[in-house]
């Protein structure tokens, strides 16, 4: 039997932290591609917001709510100068409001001063110990501090706080997850998917993991983080490739093809897309077509080229089958799999 060059879900599933697991400061919000004109859309209302706030801080100048809303705006399109200024003057107005620390926390996250973080969060918390927000802060700081014991007092603080709340769920499930429960943190990310259906990471990590421990249900979480994000890259990609692993071959096709249609660079979709056409469906034209899709986004990528030489074996059109085994193994000295299909079109080409 011959072997093909695959890619596991369980092998994605390790960059997965990284990718779900950021700080709802830095956090993206877009449901899909974006294009310019709504990008334009964005930043003309935020400007336009600011300077309505400006006026009318103009016209009172003691209102701490003001400043803070401006800070607020300014944080959020990158001015973090004016955005440290506008909430230093805030909590000057008003030092009770635990929004602002908050707020200054956020800053000095961005701004790579984690003890400072960690302080205003801190700070927060004590003028409102009943509100969650400052303890999730904290909770999520910690977690990528990979301090997970300080991260679970302030977990379990902010579920004491209010017991529906989806991101506390999301954190433990992640907490646990890092600390070796693979199973205790599927029971917390689908309580906190559970609680909000639109928490796009805790489904996409709900599915993650779901699919490590190959329980069918990861589908449905991909499906639901795509309900909260429609056309979101990832959600697309994770739930092709897991259709892929369960054998649903032409609905993963058919995701895979919406990948290609609104994220053209996606080299994965197209490999992945050729690898079911080779292996699975014997469609070889088809597989020639996205392996080549993959190799023109990354000459480089050595999987699809190997691939690509593999389809061109199948089809018995084995002098490219051979320059792209000697491309593979320009690309990747000594690589196993090319040098096998080499020595396989000796015994075909030239037999003893």
């Amino acid at each position: 039997m011959t072997r093909f060059q695959k890619q596991s879900l369980s092998g994605l599933l390790k960059i997965l932290p990284a990718v779900f697991f950021l700080s709802t400061v830095l956090w993206s919000c877009s449901n899909g591609p974006k294009s310019s004109g709504s990008s334009y859309e964005k930043v003309k209302q935020q400007e336009d917001s600011i300077r309505m706030l400006t006026r009318q801080i103009e016209n009172d100048s003691a209102n701490g709510e003001l400043f803070s809303k401006r800070a607020a705006l300014y944080l959020k399109s990158g001015r973090i100068d004016p955005a440290f200024r506008d909430v230093g003057q805030a909590i000057e107005l008003n030092p009770e409001a635990a929004v602002n620390f908050i707020m200054l926390g956020d800053i000095y996250f961005v701004l790579g001063k984690i003890d400072n973080c960690i302080s205003a969060y801190k700070k927060a918390a004590r003028l409102e110990p009943e509100n969650e927000k400052p303890l999730l802060k904290l909770a999520e700081t910690y977690l990528m501090l990979r301090d997970f014991g300080k991260a679970a007092v302030y977990i379990n603080r902010a579920i004491a706080v209010n017991p529906n709340s989806s991101m506390a769920f999301y954190f433990k499930g992640i907490e646990l997850m890092e600390t070796g429960d693979t199973l205790q943190s599927i029971t917390q990310l689908r309580i906190a998917a559970n609680l909000d259906s639109s928490n796009y990471r805790a489904l996409m990590q709900a599915g993650a993991l779901l699919s490590a421990v190959r329980d069918t249900l990861s589908v449905e979480y991909f499906t639901a983080a795509l309900k909260a994000r429609p056309e979101d890259e990832k959600a697309l990609y994770y739930l092709a490739r897991e259709l892929q692993e369960q054998g649903k071959f032409d609905q993963a096709i058919a995701k895979y093809g919406k990948v290609n249609i609104l994220y053209a660079e996606n080299k994965m979709a197209y490999y992945n897309e050729g690898y079911i056409y080779l292996v699975e469906k014997k469609e070889y034209g088809n597989a020639v077509e996205a392996f080549e899709q993959a190799i023109a986004i990354d000459p480089s990528f050595v999987e699809a080229v190997y691939n690509l030489g593999r389809t061109f074996e199948a089809m018995g059109r084995y002098d490219e089958a051979r320059e792209q085994y000697k491309t593979a193994l320009k690309l990747k000295t000594n690589y196993p799999l090319a040098i096998d299909g080499l020595n396989r079109l000796d015994s075909i080409q030239f037999p003893e």
